[in-house]
């Protein structure tokens, strides 16, 4: 399955966090949603903003007060948001996980990538550098682990570590309900 929906989704970092925080706690206002996520406003706004043009959140006005709820699309990908932000939340891979890249690019290797233009032919969208540096922040957080298989020239392989497998199955269930939502 393609993972562009996923993509679209992790494309702004507070992404799926905000639709965890959606979906667990319902309609919030902004600063509720400012209050509870170390985000800026103006990173909040503009990430509410992408959300909403892609048919997750939607505004609603009772009263005077915004409030920021699921759409039905929203609804279906937030029950896989939750347990992913609970399993990465005040863990080392945090600050990884908030940046676009990383998590798609463990995904790919989880889903059977294992060198770098396989990875780059599963991501559609994704630079060159984005995925070196993403490959990197992944090792670096011992997620991913690099070999250099012999031969010449030296090719190098990736996979999931056995702490990157442990992120694996909340990663590809979200990956699978973005996929399965926007198929529907």
């Amino acid at each position: 399955m393609s993972l562009e929906p996923a993509i679209r989704l992790f494309h702004h970092r507070w992404s799926v966090p905000i639709v965890a925080l959606l979906y667990g706690s319902g309609c919030q206002p902004f600063s509720e949603l400012a209050g509870r996520l170390s985000a800026s406003r103006d990173t909040l706004t503009d990430t509410l903003s992408k959300l909403e043009a892609s048919g997750v959140v939607a505004r609603q006005h009772p009263g005077r007060k915004t409030m920021y709820v699921l759409t039905p699309l929203g609804e279906k990908v937030g029950a896989e948001c939750v347990p992913l932000v609970q399993l990465i939340a005040n863990t080392d891979v945090f600050a990884i996980a908030l940046k676009k890249w990383p998590m798609l690019v463990a995904v790919a290797l989880g889903r059977g990538a294992r060198r770098y233009g396989e990875a780059r032919a599963a991501l559609p969208g994704i630079t060159a550098r984005a995925l070196a540096m993403a490959l990197k922040d992944l090792e670096a957080a011992g997620l991913v682990e690099r070999t250099v298989e012999s031969g010449y020239p030296p090719a190098p392989a990736y996979e999931l570590s056995p702490k990157g497998m442990a992120f694996f199955p909340a990663l590809d269930a979200l990956c699978h309900a973005c996929e399965s939502a926007v198929a529907t």
